[in-house]
């Protein structure tokens, strides 16, 4: 008891740290280069963690140094790959941190691209264009953009520290989770069904625009819209594949019905 009371006592106390590693994950990327990549705002994310580990100048700039190798991560990833760094240091022998940190950075990134760039990203564009047309183009689209990308973003941001401090590897395990993939295929749909309602939309608004085109063309055209998609469905295409090209015909169409419009 009397150890482990020790040992408590001898770790380093790392309370306000998580503050300033969110704040400094904002410029993970400022000195971006070829050869480190990410690592000089990595260090500088993870420079407040080892200042508490090692008091000593000498030693801090040592262990700094190691630090920049070069990095490359989801930058919404920063702050967890900073947490789960600075649990390798306190647990892991010096001379292994760096190789296990490699592929927690590489892990996190994987994760990172799929969750951020391949799902929450689209989701946000295609609800904020389904929000602008439902507002007859007004700027109420692009708030709705900035905030459905930007509140998991910084939520990320400033869980991530803590998460990984505590949690270790086991975070990794969260992201291969059932509840992480049932989750992710709720945005799937959610992003097939905004865009099915945008193309839409546009299809509606080009043919409003068009005072020559007949009320048979147009419901003509949504009807030929609706049988394609569901031939293709048919045919066991992807949902996604078939929204985003029924989405991109429609939005040719409005193009070509506004051009019309003009000339």
């Amino acid at each position: 008891m009397l150890n482990e009371e020790t040992e408590a006592a001898a770790r380093p106390k790392l309370k306000g740290v998580s503050r300033e590693i969110v704040l400094r994950s904002f410029f993970l990327e400022t000195l971006w280069n070829y050869d480190g990549l990410q690592n000089v705002g990595f260090v500088l994310c993870m420079y407040p963690v080892l200042k508490r580990f090692y008091p000593a100048l000498s030693e801090l700039k040592s262990v700094a140094s190691r630090h920049q190798e070069q990095v490359n991560t989801h930058p919404a990833m920063s702050t967890l790959l900073v947490g789960m760094t600075a649990r390798l240091e306190r647990d892991v022998d010096p001379a292994a941190v760096m190789a296990y940190r490699k592929r927690i950075m590489a892990a996190l990134a994987a994760h990172g691209d799929r969750i951020f760039w391949s799902h929450v990203k689209p989701l946000a564009a295609v609800l904020g264009a389904l929000v602008a047309l439902g507002f007859a183009w007004s700027a109420v689209g692009s708030v709705v953009t900035m905030i459905v990308y930007n509140a998991p973003n910084l939520y990320a941001r400033m869980s991530g520290f803590s998460r990984g401090w505590t949690k270790g590897f086991d975070v990794l395990e969260s992201f291969r989770s059932p509840r992480m993939d049932r989750g992710l295929h709720g945005l799937r749909r959610l992003l097939s069904l905004g865009l099915g309602l945008t193309a839409g939309l546009l299809v509606s608004e080009a043919v409003r625009r068009v005072d020559s085109v007949p009320t048979v063309v147009a419901g003509g055209i949504l009807v030929a819209t609706f049988g394609v998609g569901l031939s293709l469905l048919r045919k066991r295409a992807a949902v996604t594949a078939v929204v985003y090209a029924l989405a991109v015909a429609a939005a040719g169409l409005f193009c070509a019905l506004e051009a019309g419009v003009r000339f």
